[in-house]
This record gives structure tokens, sequence and C-alpha cells, in this order.
């Protein structure tokens, strides 16, 4: 079934799926301290999480475009370990390596996968009283059947990767695609493994329509403060 587009407003409140599971899983922190980052970020969450990992997301495309070669990766890897030995940023230096353990982490689980890659796009899907956004980094297809990838270093509990895949099958679903459960993927950078989608559909509905509902009655009151944080979901 092709994609369907829904048709939003303009002036409806945007909240990505990683602001919603951030919001869910943090306690102690006031509404509006935790979704103030997200509201003040003009550039979206692809835009952030595109650009943290834009090394290692071109060369996996790369790898795949040009018939899994394997020296795309070894030369990659080779220009971001002699980049990250002469930063001396060391926030700039952690990004380099996260591309770094990216790569190696994808080549583990992935190199021998016959991935066609496919474009990617966002969605958008209605949730009591906001709109949900959600996208993957990366989206492939395989014998037919597509597989969509979230890549991260996995600070948070497995319950917000859990929210997080989740959130983004229910927006894809909500967009016309059927795509089983198993095949919304989580690559944890941080131990080299993968989670996967489970479970129904509908489980976490109760959870997603409550919390909408109070990020909806906080976000116009949320003003910008001097030196906003960045928001964390760029390396989540």
């Amino acid at each position: 079934m092709a994609p369907r587009n829904r048709r939003t407003s303009t002036s409806a409140i945007r909240v990505s799926a990683t602001c919603l599971a951030d919001f869910i899983t943090r306690s102690g922190r006031s509404a509006e301290s935790r979704l103030r980052p997200f509201k003040f970020n003009k550039r979206g969450e692809g835009f952030v999480r595109s650009s943290y990992y834009q090394t290692a997301l071109k060369t996996i495309r790369a790898y795949h475009s040009q018939g899994r070669a394997p020296g795309i990766f070894d030369q990659a890897l080779q220009e971001l370990r002699a980049r990250a030995l002469s930063e001396h940023d060391s926030r700039k230096r952690t990004k380099i390596e996260h591309n770094a353990e990216t790569i190696i982490a994808y080549r583990k689980l992935y190199g021998n996968r016959r991935f066609k890659v496919l474009k990617n796009r966002r969605f958008e899907f209605p949730l009591t009283g906001i709109v949900l956004t959600a996208q993957p980094d990366l989206w492939v297809e395989e014998d037919g059947f597509q597989v969509l990838l979230k890549i991260g270093v996995a600070k948070h509990h497995t319950s917000y990767i859990d929210l997080v895949l989740s959130l983004l099958r229910k927006a894809a679903i909500g967009s016309g695609l059927r795509i089983r459960a198993r095949n919304f993927v989580y690559l944890n950078v941080s131990t080299g493994r993968e989670m996967i989608c489970s479970g129904a559909l509908t489980r976490f509905n109760t959870t997603f329509s409550g919390a909408a509902r109070e990020i909806a009655s906080a976000w116009p009151k949320i003003v910008i403060e001097p030196q906003s944080p960045n928001p964390g979901e760029a390396r989540t």
C-alpha cells in the first residue's frame, strides 16, 4: 500500500517521537524544562540526528550502493580515527568517535545484508492534541521487506528505546505503511547490538495519549531562555 499524506494545520503542535519518549521517561523535572529544548529546536529532529551521524550514514549508504565494497568502511574508519587524534575539542572528538563506533557496529550486524537504501521521509500522525513526527535514520529494503533503523548510543533506559520504536511504528502505520514490528530496529552503538520493536501496537496507547495531552497543555506556556541547551535527541 502506498503511503498516504495526512494534512495537518501549520499551527499544530509538532512533537518528535524522541521528544515524547524523553518526556515520558524523564521524571523529577517540570514539563516546561523537559520540553523547552525541543520546542526551540527549529531545525527539527531529522536535521539534528542526520547531522550528528552524517559521516556514518554517508558511509553506510555508499557501502550498499557500491556493492558492499569492504574498503569503504575501512577507509572511513581510518579517516575518522585520524580526525579524532587531531581534534582538541572534546565534544567534537566524541562525535567523531561515535560515528566510528556506529560504522563498526553496523558492519558487525549488517555488513553481509543485501540492503537497498531507500529515500528517507518523515511521518506525521495526529495524537491527542499534538502532531507526532517521526523518521528513521536509515530506511532500507531487502528481499521485498522494508526495515526502518534508528541509531544511537542508548544512554537511556531500554524503556525509552522501546517507546521510540513503538512511536515510529505507530506513525508509519498511520501514514499507510504496512511493515512488520520486528523491522523497526534500534542499533545500540554502545553495545553493538540491535533492539527490535515488539508487542501490540496499542500497548502504549494510554501512556502516549496522557503524555500528549500534558504536552499540548504545557506547550503554549513555554518561553525561550538565554542559551537554551541543545536537545538530547541528537545522540539518542
